[in-house]
């Protein structure tokens, strides 16, 4: 198997995307494409990377950004936390490294946020370093190219892909070889494998022994559970309506959302609807109450058009945009 690494690097150079994080090889468009490909696939991100840049093109603009309003450009993409960590690691790139983005795998993975892979993907894509990107799209192309089992060598599983992928970098340039990896794992080795138009076909042992769609190993799925959350639109005779920054079930922090009934002495509100969304741990069941008030609490008022410029979570915008002209119908009250 010795032109095997060879055979997908130049696989790559000839058939990669022209994709918006690889017009060149600098280390900020590389990390907030890596952060945001994170649980999302590469065609759903791409509208909001692009948005990123425009309003964020270089490193050093993050360090003056405005919190809300990368909540607000990250609005939809999940997994909240990422991009509080993105915000944090501009500052501390500003702070200990001379507002200079590191360029080993060591130091970048001391920024917050930023895990193994990350790391050695931002360190062999962007300095050339010799590290090994692994993810699950690399998982299953080693997988099936050798016939590993990850539920059986979970200790050695990824020290065997490690080991590998950096001798092959001996011979190739090693951010050429990552993202070729990522590359034939996101389009051509897929879960339903295109082995046909597979660069490696005459090397892969899954192929040669007809297994292909045995690997990788499935890994046993947990349950997931379904939490019901009860949410109020109080609106105001003036066609404003509340919205809280309470965070109490620790996810979104940073994202408004309508009140809990549970926050409010409401008895009148009428249920109007539920929305369902699948996290990658639980299952919301969000239900919407409306309640027509005089005063809203403490909470924050806002109209129609205010609450478009502000960051909210995901379900609770759908709804709303669903009930916008009621919001601002006149006739409300």
């Amino acid at each position: 198997m010795s032109k095997l690494h060879i055979d997908l690097v130049n696989w790559y150079n000839q058939n990669k995307r022209n994709l918006a994080f690889r017009l060149n090889q600098d280390p900020y468009r590389v990390w907030i494409s890596e952060i945001m490909a994170q649980q999302t696939q590469i065609d759903t991100l791409i509208p909001y990377y692009e948005r990123w840049m425009h309003q964020y093109p270089i490193l050093s603009d993050l360090f003056v950004a405005e919190e809300e309003d990368l909540y607000r450009l990250w609005e939809g993409l999940g997994y909240y936390s990422r991009v509080r960590n993105i915000q944090k690691a501009a500052l501390q790139i500003k702070n200990e490294y001379a507002s200079i983005f590191p360029n080993t795998k060591d130091a970048i993975q001391t920024l917050p946020g930023i895990g193994d892979y990350t790391a050695a993907a931002i360190a062999s894509i962007c300095f050339n370093e010799k590290q090994a990107a692994i993810d699950g799209n690399v998982k299953r192309v080693m997988s099936r190219l050798f016939l590993w089992d990850e539920t059986i060598l979970r200790k050695e599983f990824n020290k065997q892909i490690k080991n590998k992928i950096e001798t092959w970098m001996n011979d190739v340039n090693p951010g050429d070889l990552t993202q070729a990896l990522m590359e034939l794992g996101a389009l051509i080795c897929t879960k339903q494998a295109k082995c046909e138009h597979c660069p490696l076909k005459p090397h892969c042992l899954a192929l040669q022994n007809n297994v292909v769609d045995a690997y990788p190993k499935a890994a046993k799925q947990l349950t997931k559970q379904t939490e019901q959350i009860d949410v109020v639109l109080l609106i105001n005779k003036n066609n404003e309506f509340a919205l809280t920054l309470d965070h109490s079930d620790s996810l979104m922090q940073g994202y408004y959302r309508l009140p809990s009934l549970k926050q409010v002495n409401i008895t009148d509100a009428k249920k109007d609807g539920t929305l369902r969304h699948v996290f990658s741990h639980k299952i919301w069941e969000v239900n919407f109450y409306i309640a027509k008030v005089k005063q809203n609490h403490d909470f924050k008022l806002v109209n129609y058009d205010e609450s478009l410029k502000l960051p909210i979570i995901t379900l609770h915008r759908k709804w709303l945009k669903q009930k916008s002209s009621l919001i601002q119908s006149q006739n409300t009250f």
